[in-house]
């Protein structure tokens, strides 16, 4: 393991991958963050290293992300999850609060599902289990360029692809999320290519899952985002015991890195039973 200057990072093989990790606080409940398609732990740098007082966090680069392995094929989300889980068992974390952002918050679901014994509270950000006949008709995001000549032409295209991110967060991502080839030349660490092992897992029904979860949960929406449906949060209202939304106003799906103040005030409020 080594050490930063704010979180001490390692790897962790299970199942033959070896998966990178950071950690956050020395006590307190214990908190696994999951990140979103296309980002890595360092994506909720600002949330752990603030909740880091109160809380121990364990931040996951998930398959195909950050310094994690990439599949050797394609690779369900309920695989997935059992590699995640194992990573957390390793480094100690056998009573959580799981924080998931997307793919993040489907791998939390099926986490929450299959092990309740192991989870004390759910954060699903701008994610729930969907139909994607019954989404609405978004933009697809052309995808990004194989490579970088620049920096500043890598800045341009997470300026263009993340509008609404602090610049803190974009200072993040141009930190964590390149790497540099021999040529010179920067390339994306979390790639299209890297992670489309992982995007046939997204056509999951995540219903069943739902409906074994015991742990009070919290859904935390962006305002500008269309991913989840009200039916969606209708029906999960009424198979969930203990639920609860928030809708973070002027953020879009990324909202950890477009709200972060108003996201962590959301996380802190649910697992102080404030809200």
């Amino acid at each position: 393991m080594s050490e930063g200057s704010r979180y001490r990072e390692g790897f962790v093989t299970v199942d033959g991958y070896r998966m990178h990790y950071l950690e956050w606080g020395e006590s307190g409940p214990q908190i696994v963050a999951l990140h979103s398609m296309g980002m890595d732990a360092h994506g909720l740098d600002l949330f752990s290293e603030s909740m880091s007082r109160d809380y121990r966090i364990l931040a996951i680069d998930l398959l195909a992300h950050g310094d994690s392995d990439t599949p050797r094929g394609p690779i369900g989300l309920e695989e997935h999850t059992e590699i995640v889980r194992g990573v957390a068992l390793e480094r100690g974390f056998r009573k959580i609060t799981l924080v998931g952002h997307s793919i993040g918050g489907m791998i939390s679901m099926v986490y929450a599902a299959k092990h309740p014994e192991e989870v004390e509270k759910v954060v699903l950000v701008d994610i729930a289990p969907f139909d994607i006949s019954a989404l609405p008709r978004r933009r697809r995001m052309p995808p990004p360029p194989p490579e970088f000549f620049e920096r500043e032409e890598a800045l341009k295209y997470f300026r263009e692809r993340y509008p609404r991110f602090t610049e803190e967060a974009l200072k993040n991502r141009m930190k964590y999320a390149l790497q540099r080839g021999p040529d010179g030349r920067l390339r994306l660490k979390s790639s299209p290519e890297r992670t489309a092992s992982l995007r046939g897992a997204l056509a999951i029904d995540l219903w069943p899952f739902i409906e074994k979860i015991r742990a009070p949960t919290l859904l935390i929406r962006g305002s500008e985002s269309q991913l989840i449906t009200d039916g969606a949060v209708k029906r999960m209202r009424e198979l969930l015991k203990d639920f609860q939304v928030v809708v973070i106003e002027g953020a879009t799906h990324m909202v950890p890195q477009d709200r972060p103040e108003e996201f962590e005030r959301a996380v802190r409020n649910f697992l102080e039973g404030k809200t």
